[in-house]
């Protein structure tokens, strides 16, 4: 079966990405860094020769999205599945003050990659947030055969999704420390995976530094 090739990136920054604050379901726009960076890398999405850009509904990765299509004269496609991570009552706090708060566990959750513990007040669990992510791209791969996707999603369900194409356990721990030095668009060499679900098919290209 013929599917689409798939580059997987990530929006541009916002206030609270400048800030360390969790991010998830809120709707933040771009901040006047987040645009400059879209600005800069437009170049290096251009060289990519990308078909279309399929896209989160929320503005941070929309905003990004549409900046790249509108220049390169590429179609803009939404996909509702490629929407961020809820995290409940974690949204808009701070990293470093979670971490620092025994009482929230987030630190339990997060860094020491104990994800039995539940978001607080979250509409959905890591494994159904990671169905919704592996579902999403074979609908994306299946809707454009033969072209070239970049698809612009978010940090947490990107790395929900490379669990599953490495075949490790759900975990958002190896996330924080890649978060560091991650870029939206690759430095070095990307990598490249295979995805099967069930009879589908799906090459994937990552865009984002390795660990």
């Amino acid at each position: 079966m013929n599917t689409a090739k798939l580059y997987l990136g990530r929006h541009c920054k916002t206030e609270w990405n400048l800030e360390r604050k969790l991010i998830g379901s809120t709707d933040l726009p771009l901040c006047e860094f987040g645009w400059n960076e879209a600005k800069e890398t437009l170049p290096l999405v251009e060289a990519y020769g990308f078909d279309r850009i399929v896209t989160s509904p929320l503005q941070r990765a929309h905003q990004t999205s549409k900046y790249y299509a509108d220049n390169l004269g590429i179609p803009l496609d939404v996909h509702e599945g490629l929407r961020e991570l809820d995290h409940g009552d974690w949204n808009g706090q701070k990293y470093d003050d979670l971490l620092a708060d025994p009482s929230s566990r987030f630190k339990e959750w997060f860094i020491e990659g104990d994800v039995s513990i539940p978001i607080p007040s979250a509409p959905e669990t890591l494994e159904e947030v990671q169905e919704r992510i592996k579902k999403a791209v074979k609908e994306i791969a299946l809707a454009y055969p033969g072209e070239k996707v970049l698809v612009v999603m978010h940090k947490h369900i990107r790395s929900l999704l490379t669990c599953y194409l490495r075949g490790e356990p759900v975990q958002l721990q190896e996330e924080y420390r890649r978060s560091r030095r991650a870029h939206r668009i690759p430095r070095r060499r990307p990598g490249e995976a295979s995805l099967r679900l069930r009879s589908v098919a799906v090459h994937i290209v990552l865009l984002w530094r390795k660990a």
